[in-house]
Parts: C-alpha cells; structure tokens; sequence
C-alpha cells in the first residue's frame, strides 16, 4: 500500500512539474497615458485606429518557459487619443481608412512586430519587449503616400515586480510609452512628414474658357 501511494504522490508530482513548465503567461494592457507636451500641430488630421491594431495579441511558445499571451492591442486606442491630444489641436478619430467621411490627411498606425525576452532567456535582471510600428500617411483623397516606420523598446527589473506578468506588462508599457515619446519628438522634423504635411494645401489649378 505505501508503495503505491509513493508511485501516486510521484506521479503527482510530475504532472504538477509539466503543467508549471507549461504554464501560460498573459498580459493583458489597460491602462492611462500622458499627453506629451509638445507644441500642438494645427494641422487637421484623422487617426484611423482600426480592428487590426485594437486587437494586436502576440501568442509565443519558449522552450521550457511556457505559452506568452501578450495582448497590447487593448491599449492602443487609449494610447493614441492621448498622443493626438497632445501633438494635434484639430484631430478626428476614425475605424478605417475607406470611411468616406475622412476629410483631411490621415494616419494609420499598425504594429508589425513584437518580440520578448524575460531574464532566464537573457540570465540578466530585466524583461524586455521590442515592438514596431508602422504608420500609413494618406492624402486628402486617402490615397497612401509614405510609411514611416518607428522602433519602439521597453525594459522592466524583475527586482520591481512580481512574476513573468507583472514584469512583461511592465515593460511592454514602456515600450508603448516609448513609442508616443518617439513620435512626438521627431514628427515636426522627419522630412517624409514635412513632405506629407505639405499635402493639406491642394494645387488649386487655374483654368478658364
């Protein structure tokens, strides 16, 4: 009978060994930004926040470290209003670029790429994220013009928070946080914005009979 009962409480606890190796980490973002502060760009612009960036979710499997959930896409809108806030004193908020209401230069962004890393991968003290935003420009007759593309990174001490969680969300926050400081900072001087900023004036041709 106690041999048994070995052979179970083992049997036990290796089932409970897979199941944690094998465990799922998600995270999840909801959360406030600030609003930079930045002299507001007079500009008129529409934000096209669509189904495809609200609903952005990294699914990845590490060897020996589980299933990652990261869903960054529930931030997004909350992210980019306040961003708009601050950059744009004339902005408008639409779901896709076809919406035929749209009746000034418009900006989509997507995310292209997220990677990861936690600090067994890395044997450092930090988890990181890296993500990659793209942002279409369209003109006035929302045709697209350029795609300005923005690296975005964040990092978080394992010391500061507790688990794989609470550390990656940490960190994918920063990464968001860092990509709304990127923009600000470098969209009244990166010279394809210049270009399509110019396009809000339309050649008004001359003409007669």
């Amino acid at each position: 009978m106690n041999k048994w009962h070995r052979i179970k409480m083992l049997h036990c606890g290796l089932m409970a060994a897979i199941l944690v190796g094998c465990a799922s980490t998600q995270v999840s973002l909801e959360t406030d930004f600030p609003s930079p502060l930045v002299e507001r760009q007079s500009t008129p612009v529409a934000l096209i926040i669509n189904e495809s960036l609200t609903d952005f979710v990294h699914n990845e499997t590490v060897e020996k470290g589980g299933d990652f959930v990261i869903e960054v896409g529930s931030a997004q809108r909350a992210l980019f209003e306040r961003l708009a806030s601050g950059l744009f004193s004339n902005h408008t908020f639409f779901e896709s670029i076809d919406d035929q209401n749209i009746a000034a230069l418009a900006i989509e962004p997507d995310i292209r790429e997220l990677q990861f890393a936690t600090p067994e991968q890395t044997r450092t003290d930090y988890y990181e994220v890296w993500m990659r935003y793209e942002f279409k420009l369209y003109d006035l007759e929302r045709n697209l013009k350029s795609t300005w593309s923005i690296p975005a990174y964040g990092k978080a001490n394992k010391n500061n928070h507790t688990g794989k969680r609470d550390g990656l969300e940490a960190a994918a926050l920063a990464a968001c946080r860092d990509v709304m400081a990127v923009f600000s900072i470098r969209f009244s001087n990166e010279q394809l914005v210049a270009d399509w900023l110019k396009l809000d004036s339309p050649v008004i041709q001359d003409g007669g009979e």
